[in-house]
């Protein structure tokens, strides 16, 4: 996954799933596949990772990534504002509110 290979990380963390469901993986398998392009493939194990995670505000913050990737702002924004109620000061999950609250305001 760190040098971007992202199909074969995806095919690993698939395999790893089978054996034992954790959300870090299913966090990571959402996150390759949402890199790679497949935003609407890649909802399913970040939903999957935020309902086994506690507090996971990264795996919110991806799924929102992914809900806006595919159209859904509204969507999007609703995950995004609660990565922020976990962690106030996430950067880029603030920049994303803005945009999304932007898209859906025009």
């Amino acid at each position: 996954m760190t040098i971007g290979n992202f199909a074969d990380a995806i095919q690993h963390f698939q395999k790893s799933i089978k054996q034992a469901p954790h959300f870090k993986t299913l966090e990571l398998l959402g996150e390759c596949m949402l890199l790679s392009g497949s935003p609407l493939a890649s909802i399913v194990p970040l939903a999957a990772a935020v309902g086994l995670g506690s507090n996971e505000f990264r795996a919110l913050y991806l799924l929102a990534k992914a809900y806006a990737a595919v159209g859904e702002h509204r969507n999007g924004l609703k995950y995004v504002e609660r990565a922020l109620r976990i962690k106030p000061d996430f950067k880029k999950a603030q920049e994303l509110r803005i945009e999304l609250a932007a898209d859906l305001s025009s």
